[in-house]
């Protein structure tokens, strides 16, 4: 597994490296729902609507499903769950680095 552009301060940027590495590091728009991609990210500006949450949980489902022996991956769990309460972008941004730095403390 391999995080493109890591080391980016962008949401954006941050969001579809998230995706494009759970979906078997696809090019942008590479997954089947083509949601990773920087500008799916807009779905959180100003606040979080259902499509965004949507991709996001769809790539944390699926981190969760290609995954679940780990014994680590609770966190993950929760965060998919604490992604439909959130009500700021504020929070997204947390999830998507709390998921990077799982898959990066389990995955790489």
């Amino acid at each position: 597994m391999y995080l493109i552009h890591d080391e980016n301060p962008d949401p954006g940027f941050r969001f579809e490296s998230l995706l494009r590495a759970i979906f078997d590091n696809c090019n942008k728009y590479g997954d089947p729902w083509g949601y990773a991609a920087q500008d799916v990210y807009n779905n959180f500006v100003p606040t979080p609507t259902l499509r965004g949450k949507r991709a996001l949980s769809t790539g944390l489902t699926k981190l969760i499903y290609d995954n679940k022996d780990n014994e680590n991956i609770k966190i993950i769990i929760e965060l998919e769950e604490q992604l439909w309460s959130a009500t700021t972008q504020k929070e997204i941004i947390k999830i998507i680095e709390d998921s990077i730095d799982w898959i990066k403390a389990n995955l790489i």
